[in-house]
């Protein structure tokens, strides 16, 4: 035992030292969560991933754990990381799912589109391809452009890049109004790349090609009319798709979609928790300006506000940003942006992560500290509903 009036060292002693720069609010809300009577042995207990009290309410307990991080209490640090990897962490797999399906192009389409070539030729096979013969054929039917570049490996909006930076704009949708020297310029980057005239940017690569001619290392139009009219084996199907994902392009279009599933899914909490709010979904849609202004934004508009909770007497609650990352990358660069939000709102900000990006990013730390611990998932939407019920008046 030390001397009475002896100075203490060491960790425990710093903890000690420090803990009482932590409000008592905190202190209780993280001696709860965890069921432990001393604050250093609930950090450790955080920090270790050990189960919490049911019912614990994450994102008070993250604010709690901003704050004695703040403080420089010993062991909040470790036990900050931990919560915020155990919080964040969705199951929301966005390339599981599949939205808006009926848009897809069905195959026989595209061997219409094809089919409206050939018989526009002398010899009615695409073999014999002609400038003339693309362009009654796209006048015929507005897939012809797009079905050709896909010959060519091309999506739509690499054709389009590849003619802008030949000095002509395509229509913004591929179905849209074409002029004549629209087609003309979109055909030659087709036919370049079908008949092998492209030339590698890089020592040592090929330019690229569609995978069933550039494996059989095939050129010119008469191969791909031997494809329209014999067929493609399942295994240069399956070659395609793991070279070129499946699915993919097809997500690209529909990342709107999947953004307002979600924020239908944040409402859907709202609703069950009679809370009121204001959306750019919904039956009451408004527009992205009337969040704006309901949440006092400073600049430009973030493409993340998508609803602002009312208070009880109506006034603005809450500015509800969502984000989705199906990856870390992606989580890395939105998480950038999102940081600078709260500072533009005149009204508190609340941060829902959608993606199972988000939980193993090191910037998810910084996040919880910008947005005072309001972060949520699909998981916790119930608090966040219990949250925005709750607030008092402005």
């Amino acid at each position: 035992m030390q001397p009475a009036g002896s100075r203490q060292d060491g960790p425990m002693a710093q903890a000690l030292g420090n803990s009482s720069a932590l409000p008592p609010d905190d202190r209780s809300v993280l001696l709860t969560a965890t069921g432990r009577r001393d604050l250093v042995d609930a950090l450790h207990w955080i920090a270790e991933g050990r189960p919490l009290v049911d019912g614990t309410d994450l994102s008070g307990m993250l604010t709690a754990l901003v704050a004695a991080a703040d403080a420089g209490i010993h062991g909040s640090e470790p036990a900050l990381r931990a919560a915020v990897r155990a919080a964040l962490r969705s199951t929301l797999d966005t390339s599981a799912d599949l939205v808006l399906t009926g848009t897809i192009v069905s195959p026989h389409r595209y061997q219409a589109a094809l089919a409206n070539v050939a018989r526009r030729t002398t010899t009615g096979s695409i073999a014999d391809i002609t400038t003339a013969a693309v362009l009654a054929a796209q006048d015929d039917d507005p897939l012809v452009v797009e079905a050709l570049g896909l010959v060519a490996g091309l999506s739509w909006r690499d054709l389009q890049a590849r003619s802008q930076a030949r000095g002509v704009s395509l229509p913004s949708d591929a179905d849209g109004t074409w002029s004549p020297s629209q087609v003309l310029s979109a055909f030659r980057i087709i036919d370049d790349v079908v008949c092998g005239r492209v030339e590698p940017q890089l020592d040592g690569a090929v330019a690229a090609r569609p995978v069933e001619l550039l494996l059989d290392d095939a050129t010119g139009w008469s191969e791909v009319e031997k494809l329209r009219i014999g067929g493609v084996s399942y295994g240069t199907l399956l070659a395609q798709r793991d070279v070129g994902s499946a699915w993919s392009a097809h997500r690209n279009r529909s990342n709107n979609e999947i953004s307002r599933l979600m924020v239908r899914r944040v409402l859907g909490a709202l609703d069950e928790a009679n809370v009121g709010y204001w959306s750019t979904e919904g039956d009451a849609a408004v527009p992205k300006t009337f969040l704006g202004t309901h949440a006092g934004v400073h600049g430009k508009l973030p493409g993340q506000l998508s609803v602002v909770t009312r208070r009880a007497d109506g006034t603005a609650g809450y500015a509800v940003l969502i984000a989705i990352a199906r990856d870390g990358g992606t989580a890395r660069k939105t998480a950038a942006t999102l940081l600078q939000l709260p500072k533009r709102f005149t009204i508190p900000a609340v941060l829902v992560l959608f993606g199972t990006g988000w939980a193993d990013r090191g910037e998810s730390d910084d996040l919880v500290r910008a947005y005072g611990g309001r972060l949520y998932t699909e998981h916790t939407l119930a608090d966040l509903a219990h949250l925005a019920a709750t607030v008092g008046p402005a």
